[in-house]
């Protein structure tokens, strides 16, 4: 009798024979280079089978790992990819302590309604599951949440974890006031993003107030509240309550949201068993494919604006221009197990199709955006829909780490529900 085996299934053993390969050979050498390249040759005439996609074979090995600081960072083939600083510079517990009751509080927004937790929910790393975010007139909590008379805000919500370290690079340089925020890098700095969507109308602020007229009222609010006066004089010395000591007290708060120990960053730091042959296969894939020209350093984001022609988010009164040139900042691809759906508008809710979607991007989606106007670089990756991409988001899941901080405050010194949930 003869046996016929699909695509799939010679697929999954192949990957499975490199695995098992670089085990047996670990146990022989200690050459991690030539082992590596071993397993992953080996069967190397099996997977063109594999929808014409034959993977990288991994010439890299942790002998190559440089240490700079506090990080440590590895080139592959040309490109530097670094893990995220093993420790984060020490935030003043006080601080923190107000900024993360202050988080929680809904008495920032214009109704009382919203919190900055509302839209940014521990559980999806900081995120809410939306492709578009719900803030002012909203009822439920994450994607069950449904739209008031205000609407929805425009943009999909962006996760929060390591946001203390937007902008560092491939050496772990990075200027905490330089930060770039937002899906079109407007402001910088968390201090400065942390007052803005208190002052947007669907965020938080709402039909009551004016945008220049909100801020005066949510200091007057927290003044007349005895345990936040406390608290502001334990973290800052003085019971005097500004905008600006609001902003640094939620960014004391929003730094601590850290998450520096994948599967990757452990990998990086020498923790052999930490990643898998066919992961380490699928890292060089990620970076051959053209993946780090964009997604780059210890965050996997170059923190540039770029132009992909992504079809607006549904229902849109007007068309989304980013920038003003339809432009939007490369995301981080850390969490993103937690942080669905992807792209600025939500557009796609597995990560399979959002790396898909780079395949033959020579065509923009978007009515607004010309061909001639994408990103020169989306010309330069290679082709997705041949197994490639699959094979990549198996690299991307050792970026996941749990081990943030996810407790929900009991109470909040307003008395209002927490997350306004």
């Amino acid at each position: 009798m003869r046996i016929e085996y699909s695509t799939a299934a010679i697929c999954q053993v192949a990957l499975y024979c490199i695995s098992k390969s670089g085990i047996a050979l670990r146990e022989r050498s200690r050459a991690p280079r030539l082992r590596a390249w071993a397993a992953s040759v080996l069967l190397l005439p099996l997977l063109p089978a594999c929808e014409n996609f034959t993977p990288q074979p991994v010439n890299f090995g942790q002998e190559d790992i440089i240490t700079v600081g506090d990080l440590h960072t590895i080139e592959i083939d040309g490109r530097v990819v670094s893990s995220l600083p093993a420790n984060a510079q020490p935030v003043d517990s006080a601080t923190v302590a107000l900024g993360k009751v202050l988080f929680w509080d809904p008495i920032l927004s214009g109704d009382r309604d919203v919190a900055c937790a509302t839209c940014h929910l521990p559980d999806k790393a900081y995120t809410d599951g939306l492709v578009q975010s719900i803030g002012v007139g909203g009822v439920g909590v994450g994607v069950d949440r449904v739209a008031g008379a205000i609407g929805t805000v425009k943009r999909n919500s962006q996760g929060l974890i390591n946001t203390r370290w937007n902008g560092i690079n491939e050496l772990g340089v990075f200027d905490d006031l330089e930060a770039p925020m937002f899906w079109d890098n407007r402001l910088q700095s968390l201090e400065l993003q942390a007052l803005e969507p208190i002052r947007d109308h669907k965020e938080m602020r709402g039909d009551r107030f004016a945008r220049d007229e909100i801020g005066a009222e949510v200091i007057r609010r927290l003044r007349a509240i005895d345990d936040y006066r406390i608290l502001f004089e334990q973290a800052f010395g003085t019971t005097e309550i500004t905008l600006s000591k609001l902003g640094q007290a939620i960014a004391a708060f929003e730094k601590t949201l850290i998450a520096n120990n994948s599967a990757f960053d452990r990998w990086m730091r020498g923790d052999q068993a930490a990643m898998t042959e066919t992961q380490l296969s699928a890292l060089r894939e990620f970076v051959v494919s053209g993946c780090a020209d964009c997604h780059s350093g210890p965050m996997f984001s170059d923190f540039q604006l770029h132009v992909l022609g992504v079809a607006d988010a549904p229902g849109l009164p007007e068309p989304d221009s980013g920038d003003g040139a339809f432009a939007f900042r490369t995301p981080t691809l850390r969490q993103l197990q937690f942080t669905a759906p992807y792209f600025h508008n939500g557009r796609f809710t597995r990560l399979i199709d959002a790396v898909e979607f780079y395949d033959d991007r020579t065509r923009s989606e978007n009515p607004q955006v010309a061909d001639s106007a994408l990103d020169p670089e989306l010309r330069d990756l290679a082709e997705m829909d041949d197994g490639r991409a699959e094979f990549i988001v198996r690299f991307l899941e050792t970026l996941n780490d749990e081990g943030f901080d996810q407790v929900i405050p009991l109470s909040v010194p307003s008395g209002l529900p927490p997350g306004g949930l």
